[in-house]
């Protein structure tokens, strides 16, 4: 299965705090990805990462091999990137 997106080595910041330090992943097509953790390791802010609500403030960021960086979740879209929130209602 080839790589669908990677992150490499991103970190973000927002201000003096630290929100993502050195987190790399990788999603192969046709797989299912699960990110699990703590309140406040980072998780929402990795998945807003990966669909273009935030910039990484440092790393890279590829999909399908090629480095990307979206200005929107729009952006993220456009090529095949979106975000399934939970509801607990």
């Amino acid at each position: 299965m080839s790589i669908a997106l990677e992150l490499k080595k991103a970190g973000k910041a927002f201000g003096s705090v630290i929100a993502l330090q050195d987190v790399s992943v990788k999603v192969r097509q046709g797989s299912v990805t699960c990110i699990l953790g703590d309140n406040g390791a980072g998780k929402s802010t990795l998945i807003k990462t990966l669909s273009g609500v935030h910039k990484p403030s440092s790393g890279a960021y590829e999909v399908e091999g090629a480095e990307v960086s979206f200005g929107s979740p729009r952006d993220a879209l456009a090529a095949g990137i979106a975000t399934v929130c939970q509801d607990l209602a």
